[in-house]
């Protein structure tokens, strides 16, 4: 048997990472996200705490430093963006796929958005219906008012008619008497001058 010599070489490598860096998340001064979502600061901050109580995001996963140096992530330009475009449904599904550190609520709670608008139609109803009911009720105390005014003005009128025929009624009473009064006195003293004569008369004869 032949034995031959093997000779071994190491040789040194290093071992090939295929995988690609994963991007790092967008992140934006506030000046880019006011001027990307073409809302004023105070808007801003309305969209950030309605994405944080209502939808139950993590204040850390849509803003971090503090002062000017606040900066608002990729999630809460896309979520601000959903928001205010009125896209719930959207909204919802991208808050579904963030990651449950992030969520400080469960994703249950995400129902309250889409009974809100719901709500909002129904107080307004409310408070159109009152407004109406209202409006109805005023007329017909109006009209109630001027009903009884009226009414009383009528009864005023009678009664004074009333007291004007009492009155007509008592004068021609009284003048009725002093007519009965007159006529007697006229009538005695017509007798009265009747015998006068017939005595005048009886003397001369």
């Amino acid at each position: 048997m032949t034995t031959e010599n093997l000779t071994v070489i190491d040789i040194d490598c290093e071992a090939i990472d295929s995988s690609e860096p994963e991007p790092e998340e967008n992140w934006y001064t506030v000046q880019q996200i006011m001027s990307l979502l073409r809302l004023s600061k105070a808007d801003l901050q309305k969209s950030i705490s309605k994405l944080q109580s209502i939808y139950g995001l993590n204040l850390a996963s849509l803003r971090r430093g503090a002062a000017r140096a606040t900066e608002y992530s990729q999630l809460a330009l896309d979520a601000a963006k959903l928001l205010n475009a009125g896209k719930l449904t959207q909204l919802r599904q991208l808050v579904d796929g963030v990651p449950a550190a992030t969520s400080a609520t469960p994703a249950g709670a995400l129902t309250i958005a889409e009974y809100t608008p719901a709500l909002d139609r129904r107080i307004t109803q409310l408070g159109q219906s009152a407004a109406s009911a209202s409006a109805s009720l005023n007329q017909n105390v109006q009209q109630l008012l001027a009903q009884i005014a009226a009414e009383n003005q009528a009864a005023q009128q009678r009664d004074a008619d009333l007291d004007n025929a009492e009155i007509n009624a008592a004068q021609n009473r009284g003048a009725a008497r002093a007519l009965a009064v007159f006529q007697a006195e006229q009538k005695a003293q017509a007798e009265v001058l009747a015998q006068l004569r017939a005595m005048k008369l009886g003397a001369e004869s």
